[in-house]
């Protein structure tokens, strides 16, 4: 992990590695609830798609999606090196097709993690599809909920800010869910599933 994260710091594009305290914090909650199928949107260099497949059991799996595998180079001899490799379903396409396509598989309700950290415009999307793959219980974490603080200052009307003011707003109020927001890297949305 250390190694991963630290190629990733050097990249150009570094600063949208999950941060070392929420890569811990995922792996934490991933374990807690005895996690054996996770989904993550987002997978950048693989760094925490590492964190989650290193607390699944043997037979655990990660789906881990992305929509490209750009920045991808280093993961793999990670993830060997952690002896994860076969844990991590990789899957290059549009995330929303590939959520589909679990479903499609007869896959709904047999997931208890995903982990959202990908393009903020479909937040509300891949969390809606979310709950439908997670079984009771399960929780859906959400990464950039404070968006570098934009989401509190109502003068930032860019897309990404305005869908992720609108999602927490949503998230709120979600009676389908127990909800919490940490003050963890910029900022983790928590729904556990009821």
């Amino acid at each position: 992990m250390r190694s991963l994260c630290d190629a990733t710091l050097n990249h150009a594009e570094g600063e949208m590695l999950t941060s070392s305290e929420q890569l811990q914090f995922i792996a934490f909650l991933a374990a807690s609830i005895k996690t054996k199928n996770a989904i993550e949107i987002g997978v950048f260099t693989g760094a925490s798609a590492l964190a989650i497949a290193e607390v699944l059991p043997s037979d655990g799996t990660l789906v881990a999606c992305d929509l490209t595998d750009e920045y991808l180079a280093t993961a793999p001899d990670a993830w060997q090196e952690a002896g994860v490799e076969q844990n991590i379903d990789l899957r290059i396409a549009p995330a929303l097709e590939t959520l589909q396509a679990l479903l499609d598989e007869g896959k709904a309700n047999s997931f208890q993690f995903m982990y959202i950290d990908a393009d903020k415009t479909n937040s509300m999307n891949y969390y809606e599809f979310g709950l439908q793959l997670l079984s009771t219980g399960g929780i859906i974490a959400i990464d950039n909920m404070f968006y570098g603080g934009q989401v509190a200052d109502e003068s930032y009307d860019d897309q990404n800010t305005v869908a992720t003011r609108e999602l927490a707003a949503f998230l709120h109020a979600d009676k389908r869910i127990d909800f919490s927001l940490i003050p963890i890297g910029d900022g983790l949305a928590l729904a556990r599933v009821l």
